[in-house]
């Protein structure tokens, strides 16, 4: 079980990435891109209610939304769900709650520090940032063994 959950790491990992605007959705995708696969885009607390139960199934949701920028490549279960700043933390908690321990295995739930709030203007290099903020966010998830539902915030 251990090589075979080391090897489909070697792939892109399959994430649902959840944020406000599409076009920082886009972006923060695009710099994933070699490490992960954004198979499916929420962009509001209710779409995620309605999509997360048949998304972390391996499924496509009931309601298409034509404008989504991931792969839609249902047939890969996702390994993490990832929320922009822009998610309100208590939407964030609640979906945890809601859907922690849903999926098959456990899933990475990767959230902005409430602490920290995005910039008015989103700059030069924002989802660069939130890309790698991801990125580490995830790995700290994999040292910790991989195993715990409880939010990774970055």
């Amino acid at each position: 079980m251990e090589t075979e959950k080391h090897s489909a790491l070697a792939q892109p990992i399959p994430i649902i990435l959840c944020g406000k605007s599409l076009e920082n959705g886009a972006m923060v995708a695009q710099f994933l891109k070699s490490e992960f696969e954004v198979i499916h885009f929420v962009s509001s607390f209710e779409q995620a209610k309605a999509e997360f139960a048949e998304l972390i199934a391996g499924r496509a949701p009931k309601l298409s939304i034509s404008e989504n920028i991931g792969t839609q490549n249902y047939s890969k279960l996702p390994l993490a769900i990832v929320f922009g700043r822009a998610y309100d933390p208590d939407d964030v908690t609640e979906l945890n709650r809601i859907f922690r321990g849903t999926g098959s295995a456990p899933l990475a739930w990767i959230a902005g520090n409430r602490d920290v709030r995005p910039p008015a203007q989103l700059g030069p290099g924002y989802a660069e940032k939130a890309a790698e903020n991801t990125k580490r966010a995830f790995e700290r998830w994999k040292d910790s063994g991989s195993i715990s539902e409880d939010i990774v915030y970055y």
